[in-house]
């Protein structure tokens, strides 16, 4: 029987050895197959990593963006609000002006307008008091006017108002009075 043992043993001896084999070449298709995976979870992880930094460096500049706009915004308003103010400021100076001032301004003015026999001036209610009856031989109007002075035709009012002329000259005179703040 010696010899069906050596049989057996061989048989068995190869059984094992097929057996081995099989389990090697299992561990390596395995070992090939979790490195392939690696490597493919290693890729995917590196492009969603590159696509977060992609996102934060755009989210980072449109935050930068949005803050200069907001900054340059403000400036804007405040350079606005002092321009207006400087404006403001003229109206208030021109409501006090001296008497000699405002006459020589209401001269002037009426050179440039159409008065006539029925016309009527009407003027500050300080310049009401100065002038009596007539001013420059126009009748001095009932009505008062807060600086300046207006020219009635009628029915039709000339408004000379300081701060209607300001207004008039503003839209004009704006990038003028800009330049001579902010340079």
């Amino acid at each position: 029987m010696s010899n069906l043992d050596n049989i057996i043993d061989e048989i068995l001896q190869d059984a094992e050895n097929e057996s081995k084999k099989v389990v090697e070449d299992a561990k390596s298709e395995v070992a090939v197959l979790v490195g392939k995976t690696e490597s493919e979870a290693q890729k995917k992880a590196d492009k969603i990593i590159e696509k977060a930094k992609v996102e934060a460096t755009q989210s980072k500049e449109r935050i930068i963006s949005n803050s200069s706009l907001t900054a340059r915004d403000m400036v804007l308003v405040a350079k606005q609000e002092m321009i207006n103010k400087v404006f403001e400021l003229t109206k208030e100076k021109l409501k006090t002006l001296n008497h000699d001032d405002y006459l020589k301004f209401v001269e002037n003015s009426l050179k440039a307008l159409e008065v006539r026999e029925d016309s009527e001036i009407i003027l500050t209610e300080n310049e009401k008091k100065l002038a009596g009856e007539k001013l420059f031989g126009i009748k001095v109007a009932d009505e008062t006017v807060e600086s300046g002075f207006s020219l009635k035709n009628g029915k039709i009012i000339l408004n000379n108002e300081f701060s209607s002329l300001i207004d008039l000259v503003k839209e004009d005179l704006e990038q003028e009075v800009a330049d001579k703040l902010f340079s």
